[in-house]
């Protein structure tokens, strides 16, 4: 009898979970945009220009803003990862109604949610979630590759009542993930103006642009007004020594170049 009640619920959880899939799908296009978006503000916040094809001395040349892979991987990873552990399910999943189970009936716990998510990034390759969206079809359990190595599924919320079924903040918890979330936004505004100047003219040096040549430069300390921001510089490796400054302006939404100016001797 008991193994035989094993197998139902086991039968019932495989049945919820494909009764999930197309929400799971809906869930992920929600949480794909916002990563996008995510991605998008930490490009432009802590990115730097860098060259992508061609040269500057040839004036014929492509550029991109970027920030390395790995912090943008990891700031995929944290998004879906740390709902999860909060409350089991990311921003996606919490707006269509699903959460985050562990296949074997017992509480979910930080350490599932760490290891399917951290496998996340296999289950996108080679691309547009394919090898996470066939697992998803071809499991009984309906599970991704890293639901698999986790023992996790998802499910309707309403199929996930069961005390420790998922995650679930408290107030306390709730209250202090807002603080977290508020200070983490205000950090990046305030780093947007102040810290994000020395980025811009890394990329203004790396693309050729408002320098003399050289292989190195060095900053002195910024002379700020509102709106503009204007640094000394020294410009390393010519045959000259050349000093100037360069002036960057306040464009709505973020620094751009505003004029240099440099005198060079011999």
């Amino acid at each position: 009898m008991a193994v035989a009640g094993i197998g139902a619920v086991q039968s019932e959880l495989a049945h919820h979970s494909r009764e999930a899939r197309l929400a799971r799908v809906l869930a992920l296009i929600v949480d794909s945009i916002a990563v996008s978006v995510l991605s998008l503000v930490a490009t432009n916040v802590y990115g730097v220009e860098q060259i992508t094809s061609g040269s500057p001395a040839s004036f014929h040349y492509t550029s991109s803003t970027t920030v390395a892979w790995p912090w943008l991987t990891l700031l995929g990873i944290l998004y879906f990862a740390v709902p999860e552990a909060l409350f089991g399910a990311s921003p996606g999943k919490y707006w269509a109604r699903l959460r985050v189970v562990r296949v074997d009936e017992k509480p979910l716990d930080v350490r599932a949610v760490v290891i399917r998510n951290v496998l996340k990034p296999i289950d996108f390759l080679p691309m547009l979630y394919l090898l996470g969206g066939v697992s998803v079809l071809f499991t009984a359990k309906s599970q991704r590759l890293g639901d698999l190595a986790a023992g996790t599924t998802v499910v309707y919320r309403h199929h996930a009542l069961e005390p420790g079924a998922t995650r679930n903040m408290s107030s306390q918890t709730r209250r202090v993930a807002g603080i977290v979330l508020a200070i983490a936004m205000l950090f990046t505004i305030a780093f947007n103006y102040f810290g994000r100047p020395p980025l811009v003219v890394q990329g203004l040096f790396n693309t050729g642009r408002f320098f003399p040549g050289g292989n190195a430069y060095k900053l002195g300390n910024p002379e700020w007004s509102l709106g503009t921001v204007t640094y000394p510089v020294t410009v390393l490796g010519t045959s000259k020594t050349c000093t100037g400054t360069i002036t960057l302006n306040w464009y709505v939404l973020g620094w751009g170049e505003g004029g240099a100016s440099w005198g060079c001797r011999p």
